[in-house]
């Protein structure tokens, strides 16, 4: 679990799924200044896959999986609040 270090370096987590680069938590401060733990998931890029409104259909499949990737990273790491996913 994360400790309560504002300056935490974020952590690599192994995660597996064919649309994910990599994934990492960190700690995000929310306006009212609470805590939260952020599962950051990078995904690849995809620029052929796109409509012309700029819709990424390989989101689809990422989106159905989300539930089943956080609850691997919850079982490294524990309870995570929010995920947030990035394109690269």
């Amino acid at each position: 679990m994360l400790g309560q270090n504002k300056s935490m370096i974020p952590m690599p987590i192994s995660i597996t799924h064919p649309l994910v680069r990599s994934a990492y938590l960190k700690r995000s401060e929310t306006v009212d200044h609470r805590h939260e733990d952020v599962l950051v998931l990078e995904t690849y890029t995809h620029a052929d896959n796109s409509d012309d409104c700029g819709f990424d259909s390989y989101l689809v499949d990422l989106l159905t999986d989300l539930e089943d990737l956080k609850s691997q990273a919850e079982r490294r790491v524990g309870a995570i609040d929010r995920v947030d996913i990035s394109r690269h």
